[in-house]
C-alpha cells in the first residue's frame, strides 16, 4: 500500500476541500484507489476514476471536473505525494508550471 501526503499545508487544505462535499462513496473509492494502485490506467476507470499520465505526474479526474495531481514515489517508502487539487484551469496552469 501507498502512503498519501501532501506536498504542503495548501495542499492539504485544497484536496480536504475538493473532497469535502463528496459522497462518501467517491471519498472511499479515491483514497482507496490512491493507496492501492495509483498508476492504474483509463483501461480500469469504472473501478477507480479515470487516472491519466501528464507528463512527470498522475492525473486522478475527479467527477465534479476537479483535479488531483500527485506523483508516485517507490523508495524507501510507497507513497502517493499529492501535489496540486483543484479545478481543470487551475490544473492546467500548475501542469504548464511544474
Amino acid at each position: 500500500m501507498y502512503v498519501i501526503r501532501a506536498k504542503s499545508s495548501k495542499v492539504q487544505k485544497a484536496f480536504d476541500k475538493l473532497i469535502s462535499p463528496l459522497s462518501g462513496k467517491v471519498k472511499s473509492k479515491i483514497i482507496t484507489t490512491l493507496s492501492i494502485s495509483p498508476k492504474t490506467t483509463t483501461s480500469h476507470s469504472s473501478i477507480t476514476g479515470r487516472i491519466e499520465k501528464k507528463g512527470k505526474f498522475w492525473q486522478y479526474y475527479v467527477s465534479s471536473g476537479d483535479r488531483i495531481i500527485y506523483d508516485v514515489i517507490e523508495k524507501p517508502i510507497k507513497t502517493v505525494l499529492i501535489l496540486f487539487a483543484g479545478n481543470h484551469n487551475d490544473a492546467g496552469i500548475f501542469l504548464r508550471n511544474n
